[in-house]
Parts: C-alpha cells; structure tokens; sequence
C-alpha cells in the first residue's frame, strides 16, 4: 500500500524536526523582537501541548430563560404527553389509534426456526 507506506515516511520527516521546531519556539519566545501576539501563539501552543486545553464553560440562556428552566419545561412537556397516552389502568394503550395491534402469525416466524445441522459459523477452529 504505497499511501500508508507514504505516511509512514512523512511521519517520520517531521519527527525528525520536531526538536528543531521546539528550539524555535524557544527562540521566538526569548527574541524581544517577537511581535506580542506571536509569541502569545507560541506560549498557548506550548501550553496546551503540555497541560492540554482549559475547560470551556458554556452559559446558555433560551428566550430570556436558563438552561434548566428550558430542561425544566421538556420535562413538564414530557409528563404531559405521558399522562394524556396513558389508560385509566395507567398502561400504555396499546396503539394511538385506538386499534388493536394485528396477531402475529406462527408462520412469520417459520423462516427463523433453528436448524439442527450447524453451520460453518458454528464450529471453532481449535
């Protein structure tokens, strides 16, 4: 497979560069000529390399509302659509419609029936 094998070769070219690419962050760091917002790139790169990226927090607000005021609603929704699909038994009906499911046949199944003769996916190579 010439694609892995291509993979394989360009993996190993920039492992080999790697230390220098460090020593040149390094330098860049150091150089007081660096532009601030380069070496503010450099410094997270490094940063986030070694101590992984800080956890984001997410504030979200729907409508006016939080969050959980929102997940509060769903389940108020939920409860709601619950109530008015169960019986008077507290069962779920058995269709929306108000018809009885159709009786499954014996015969639907016939194809599925085991046979007694095993089949090559039943034998382990030992």
């Amino acid at each position: 497979m010439p694609r892995v094998q291509d993979n394989k070769v360009l993996n190993n070219k920039i492992r080999k560069l790697a230390p220098d690419a460090i020593e040149a962050m390094g330098e860049m760091l150091r150089d007081p000529n660096t532009p601030a917002p380069t070496r503010a790139q450099v410094i997270g790169f490094i940063l986030e390399r070694t101590l992984g990226k800080p956890d984001t927090t997410i504030h979200l607000m729907t409508e006016g509302a939080s969050l959980k005021d929102s997940e509060n609603r769903l389940i108020a929704i939920a409860e709601e659509i619950r109530e008015e699909t169960m019986d008077e038994d507290n069962s779920i009906p058995e269709s929306d419609t108000g018809e009885e499911e159709p009786e499954e046949d014996e015969d639907d199944y016939a194809d599925y029936e085991e046979d007694d003769e095993s089949s090559e996916y039943d034998q382990i190579p030992e």
